[in-house]
């Protein structure tokens, strides 16, 4: 049986992450919350030194709470996968990859799939092989042929998937001094004040900037460089902020821990 193996992890974001803004383990869920359509685990799969760490997550229940699903995974906890893990398709672009991006493309599927079943989008006895996760244009996320929205973001070691009714975009991002030093290809003069004001320091605030703009990118289906130019960050706290696109404004909820930041922005009249 061909396995896939799963290598280091990736490097910290650069200025080559510019990019197209586009949608993309093993353990014991550390606890549930209930939804008024199903109950839903909120699942974290850390190796067993950061176990103690992923339960103190600021914000995570207030990101849960703004979309039908979550699932957070640590890449070291997944196996290697058996080839007959992937549909054709998601095999077909896997065997295409490298190494590095291999991994973070399977953890992406592992993370997908979980979620499909969690949301009871697939029979329980339904093979992973069967749940498709690439969308028609084989770059974007889907949920098999649920309808459902999803997005996910994976960093470090840590991937993110989440889902929703409405279009929905989520970014993880380590916090890092390299985002600072990148930020003017992101930013604009005027969200360069909002983050020496947001009280945050300037690390925590750059990054919670650039995530805005990656999950925007994901839930409106632009390309990155668009949204950098189209979406402004109009406001950033801790935990939430705010952005506006086409004259309108929205919400952005962020979370944070073991050193990462994720971003979630749900649009419900795009």
């Amino acid at each position: 049986m061909v396995r896939l193996p799963l290598t280091p992890p990736s490097p910290l974001p650069s200025p080559k992450r510019l990019r197209a803004g586009r949608g993309e383990g093993k353990g014991e869920g550390c606890w549930r919350l209930s939804s008024a359509l199903n109950e839903i685990s909120l699942d974290f799969f850390p190796a067993s030194s950061l176990t103690k760490d992923f339960p103190t997550w600021s914000g995570i229940k207030r990101l849960h709470s703004a979309c039908l699903g979550m699932v957070l995974l640590d890449m070291e906890t997944i196996s290697p996968v058996r080839e007959d893990f992937f549909t054709p398709r998601e095999a077909e672009k896997a065997m295409r990859m490298g190494p590095r991006r291999r991994k973070g493309f399977t953890a992406a599927r592992i993370a997908l799939k979980r979620l499909a079943r969690q949301l009871n989008l697939v029979e329980k006895s339904r093979p992973d092989r069967s749940i498709e996760t690439l969308g028609p244009d084989d770059v974007k996320p889907c949920l098999n042929d649920s309808g459902i929205y999803c997005s996910v973001s994976h960093c470090g070691n840590l991937v993110v998937a989440a889902a929703n009714r409405h279009p929905i975009g989520v970014d993880l991002e380590m916090v890092s001094e390299k985002v600072i030093r990148t930020k003017h290809l992101f930013i604009s003069p005027r969200e360069s004040d909002l983050i020496s004001l947001s009280g945050l320091g300037p690390e925590r605030a750059a990054t919670r900037a650039w995530t805005i703009k990656e999950a925007a990118a994901k839930a409106l289906g632009l390309h990155l460089f668009q949204t950098i130019r189209e979406v402004e960050v109009v406001r950033l706290g801790e935990a939430e902020g705010m952005m506006k696109y086409r004259e309108k404004t929205y919400p952005v909820r962020h979370a944070e821990g073991n050193g990462h930041v994720i971003t979630l922005i749900t649009f419900d009249d795009v």
